[in-house]
């Protein structure tokens, strides 16, 4: 059988050898072309930069000069962190091939089937070359398909029956870019966010464009300035299902009748009039998440955006909300979505049992130490004008456990906190804690019990402005007449061998302002110790006590605390074991004093005393028996003033240039105690006589030949302390 139809032999011979030519030509671009699609040349060509495009296909078939048939298609681009992932079971697609010449690729068309779409971002960024004109330019005038399974926008999934077309323009190398009139949608589609299903039987359109343009006129999300785009949606919405019971909240969804009506149309970033939103979706929501009710959301555009909430009274829990927010204009700021709070003023009303409310304490602090521990119910009532909570607006918890700690102690008790707007420049936030009942234990021995009462107020209050709320907040913390069982649990603060707690009890008031790290600025707290034993420099001592402690200023970061203006009173005192004279008084003021709260930890004071006789004073050197008889006649001498300079640290208390006066006596003292050692020097003058007494590893060396000018001549303890002003 001829090769040629004898039709063709009859042709003239250079039709012959046109068509033979050609038929040879074609031959070669069938092996070529395919070979070329089906072996790594393919690949070399099109994944020459694989971090910014990369392609990968299975059989590729092409019988025709510019078109080609391709099977098992996957793609994968970055775009700064913007990174697009498409894949295809197979597409067709024609490639202009006069528009080479130009340096473009134009493929007026591509069709493809079996379609999943994937844009997410990555940390990873590939910066985008500089603007150019130099590069060559990519046409895509329509990719379409009929068959689109799903498309993942971050962690927005949409699966179901989709179709779109899309064309786009970029030139490579800095080149301008342009996306052309384009559309997508889907049928019966099943939205859902981070795995957590929103919407089914969903139906999805949209349609969108932006004009030619590069990159640096609108990179990022400034291209929704440029963007026109409608998006319609109507499908079934899915219930909401947030369970707290577990260490975990777990989030969910589950079938329900409810649905979700949108038609959005958006013009260079701004809303355009009749765009609207109606969504209603039941939530469920708590411990093993009860049904809360049915939350209908609505947006609606006209000159401004209102916005429109409401969920229904929950008889058993409580639940409800009533908002109506208005936001002046309808450009929507998608770079910086908190420049929305200015524009926005209206109402919102509700409450809400929360299984846990400290995100209300962590609005005010910026530290842990005040918190609401546990869940409760939030009722409030907001007033919001351009962006801001307006004086009138209220937050109240009926109850919540409520704890602060302050000063390394751990105060706790079940509250009821109201909070509100007040008027102010700037409107200033308040929030009040008012516990009935509490208890407090050191913050490292939770078990042990300082003290407890009743009716304890801690007040929060700063800008109203959130941003600044917690910069500016201050508190103040007031309570009264708190129970003190056992004054000895107060001895790890104070106790050491020469100074301890014996028993007894006692009331403590308090009223300190803090910063909103729980920084103490100023305060007080007052003791009042019934019945108090201590023993002192080896003294034992019984009686009643009141300390008023006041704070001028306290410095937490470098641990400094002034104390000045502090006072001691003693009553009632009983020295040693003779219980017929109780009746020893004495009082103590500090003219200075600071406490350095660093390691070492260190107490330096400058004190003023009254003291009903000198007794106390001549009995920390001595026993009354070693004393001459004239030094006896002394000890009721009468009330002494005295002043003396003391420095504390642990197990360690030092007491130099004591000085008591009256009109019998006149004292002068230094004394060094530590642990159950003691050390000092004592000079004690009646008239013309004078003593002196050196007391020092374990035994006592009287002076009583020129005592005064021995005790001048004695080494200080400590350096001397200007005194305070």
């Amino acid at each position: 059988m001829p090769l040629i139809p004898e039709r063709v032999r009859r042709w003239p011979r250079p039709w012959r050898v046109a068509l033979l030519t050609l038929l040879a030509l074609y031959a070669l671009y069938l092996v070529a072309g395919n070979v070329f699609l089906n072996t790594p040349l393919f690949d070399a060509v099109t994944n020459r930069k694989p971090e910014k495009f990369s392609m990968q296909t299975g059989p590729a078939l092409t019988l025709l000069p510019g078109h080609a048939v391709v099977w098992n298609i996957r793609m994968r681009g970055q775009a700064n962190r913007t990174v697009y992932i498409f894949r295809a079971d197979r597409a067709s697609a024609w490639i202009s091939l006069t528009a080479l010449f130009g340096r473009e690729v134009r493929i007026p068309r591509i069709n493809a089937i079996g379609v999943e779409s994937e844009v997410e971002r990555v940390e990873q960024a590939i910066p985008p070359p500089p603007r150019g004109d130099r590069g060559w330019t990519l046409r895509f005038d329509a990719i379409h398909s009929d068959s689109i399974r799903s498309g993942r926008f971050g962690k927005l999934l949409i699966v179901g029956e989709g179709s779109g077309t899309v064309g786009f323009l970029k030139q490579v190398r800095g080149g301008p870019s342009e996306l052309f009139d384009s559309t997508a949608g889907f049928e019966n589609a099943t939205v859902s966010y981070d795995g957590v299903t929103l919407l089914d039987q969903a139906h999805l359109a949209a349609r969108f464009h932006y004009p030619r343009h590069y990159r640096d006129d609108a990179p990022g999300l400034r291209k929704f300035g440029i963007l026109w785009a409608q998006l319609q949606v109507d499908g079934r919405s899915q219930a909401i299902n947030i369970d707290t019971a577990g260490p975990h909240v777990k989030v969910g969804s589950v079938p329900a009748e409810a649905r979700l009506n949108a038609d959005v149309v958006m013009d260079r970033g701004v809303l355009q009039p009749g765009s609207r939103v109606v969504w209603r979706v039941p939530v469920h929501a708590g411990v093993h998440a009860p049904d809360r009710g049915l939350l209908s959301l609505q947006l609606d555009v006209a000159q401004d955006i209102r916005v429109q909430a409401r969920l229904p009274r929950d008889p058993e829990t409580g639940s409800e909300l009533h908002a109506d927010l208005r936001v002046t204009g309808r450009k929507i700021p998608f770079q910086a979505p908190a420049e929305l709070l200015p524009r926005m003023s209206g109402d919102v009303r509700g409450a809400w049992r929360f299984e846990s409310l400290n995100w209300i304490s962590d609005l005010f602090v910026r530290k842990p130490w005040f918190h609401l521990d546990g869940g409760g119910l939030l009722e409030g009532d907001l007033k919001i004008v351009d962006g801001q909570l307006a004086p009138g607006s209220t937050l109240n918890v009926p109850q919540v456990a409520a704890v602060a700690e302050v000063a390394g102690v751990r105060m706790l008790g079940d509250a009821r906190a109201v909070g509100r707007i007040v008027d102010g420049a700037p409107p200033q936030a308040e929030l009040q804690v008012e516990i009935p009942r509490f208890r407090a234990a050191p913050v490292d021995a939770p078990k042990a019990l300082l003290f407890d009462g009743k009716a304890m107020a801690l007040t929060l209050r700063g800008d109203a402005r959130l941003q600044q709320l917690r910069d500016g907040m201050r508190a103040r913390l007031h309570f009264d007449n708190a129970r003190v069982p056992d004054l000895t649990a107060y001895n790890r603060y104070v106790g050491n061998e020469s100074m301890r707690l014996l028993g007894g009890t006692g009331l403590l008031s308090g009223d300190v302002t803090l910063d909103s790290a729980g920084r103490v600025g100023q305060g007080r707290a007052d003791l009042r110790g019934t019945g108090a034993r201590m023993q002192v420099a080896g003294m034992a001592l019984r009686g009643d006590a009141q300390v008023k402690a006041r704070v001028q200023r306290a410095d937490f970061d470098s641990r400094q605390f002034d104390l000045g203006g502090t006072t001691l009173s003693l009553r009632n005192v009983q020295v040693g074991d003779d219980a017929g004279k109780a009746n020893w008084w004495g009082e103590a003021t500090l003219r200075s004093g600071h406490i350095d709260a660093a390691a070492p930890y260190q107490v330096d004071a400058r004190a003023d005393l009254r003291l009903r006789d000198a007794g106390p004073l001549l009995g920390a050197f001595a026993e009354r028996s070693e004393y001459p008889r004239w030094v006896l006649g002394l000890l009721d001498s009468g009330e002494v003033q005295a002043s003396g300079q003391l420095r504390w640290r642990r197990e360690h208390l030092v007491v130099d240039d004591l000085q008591a006066e009256n009109a019998r006596l006149s004292l002068r003292a230094r004394l060094d105690m530590e642990q159950a050692q003691r050390q000092g020097d004592l000079y004690v003058r009646w008239g013309l006589l004078g003593a002196g007494i050196e007391m020092g590893g374990g035994k006592r060396t009287w002076h009583l030949a020129g005592a005064r000018e021995w005790y001048d001549g004695r080494p200080r303890l400590l350096p001397e302390s200007k005194p305070a002003p």
